[in-house]
C-alpha cells in the first residue's frame, strides 16, 4: 500500500474515530458500524449513518444485551451474548478498517473470532497492524479507546485532530461534485433530501 493510500485510510479513520467518540461522550452506542453505515457528504468529510439500533444511556458501568448488529462485525461479546457496552463499536471499527486496508476481515480465512487473534499480512504498516491488533482485542476491557485514547496511537502521529473536529482538515477528494453542481437534475422539492443539506440527524434526546 502507497503512503498516499495510507494517508486517505488514516484521515477517514480518524473520522469515524471522532463520531463514534461523539456518540459514546453522549453514552450512545451505535452497535451497526460497517462499510454501508459509513458515507461521505457532500464536503468530502465521514458520516455515520443509520442509528436505527443505537441504544442510549450505555456506559461502562451500564451495559446491555442484545444480539444486534451485523454478521462479521460483531464484537466477540455479542456473540456469546454477554453484557456489552461502547466497545463493541471499537471492534466493529476494527473489522471496517481492516477490510479498508487489505481488503477483508482478518477473520475471512475460518478464524474464531470469540476466541483467535486476528491474521493481518506481514507487509501491513507496523503502526496501522499495532492499531488493529489493539481494536481487535477480544478482551472489551483491553480494547483501544477503552483503556487508552485512540487519538494517542502512533498510527496517528500526524493527524490535527482539532482541525478534524472543526472541518479544517482537507478531504482526500469531494465525492459526486460534478453531479452536486449539475443544477440541471431533478432534485426532490423537498430540499432536505438533497445530499448536500440536512444530511445528519440527531435525536433532541441525545443533547441532554
Amino acid at each position: 500500500m502507497s503512503l498516499t493510500l495510507y494517508s486517505v485510510l488514516r484521515f477517514y479513520t480518524a473520522e469515524i474515530a471522532c463520531g463514534l467518540q461523539f456518540l459514546h461522550r453522549h453514552n450512545i452506542v451505535h452497535r451497526d458500524i460497517k462499510p454501508a453505515n459509513i458515507m461521505l457528504d457532500g464536503n468530502g468529510h465521514i458520516r455515520l449513518i443509520d442509528l436505527g439500533i443505537a441504544r442510549d444511556g450505555v456506559t461502562s458501568t451500564s451495559k446491555i444485551r442484545g444480539k444486534a448488529g451485523t454478521p462479521g462485525y460483531k464484537a466477540p461479546e455479542v456473540l456469546l451474548r454477554q453484557e456489552f457496552n461502547t466497545a463493541v463499536d471499537w471492534w466493529s471499527l476494527g473489522i471496517v478498517v481492516s477490510r479498508m486496508a487489505i481488503g477483508f476481515s482478518p477473520f475471512y480465512h475460518g478464524g474464531n473470532i470469540t476466541t483467535d487473534k486476528p491474521k493481518l499480512p506481514s507487509w501491513l504498516d507496523a503502526d496501522l497492524k499495532d492499531l488493529l491488533l489493539n481494536l481487535l482485542e477480544i478482551n472489551p476491557e483491553k480494547r483501544l479507546d477503552v483503556n487508552s485514547n485512540i487519538r494517542d496511537h502512533p498510527f496517528f502521529n500526524d493527524i490535527c485532530w482539532e482541525d478534524l473536529e472543526t472541518r479544517r482538515a482537507q478531504p482526500p477528494f469531494i465525492p459526486f461534485k460534478a453531479i452536486l453542481e449539475n443544477e440541471d437534475l431533478p432534485w426532490p422539492e423537498n430540499q432536505t433530501l438533497h445530499p448536500e443539506d440536512e444530511f445528519n440527524y440527531m435525536s433532541p434526546s441525545w443533547t441532554r
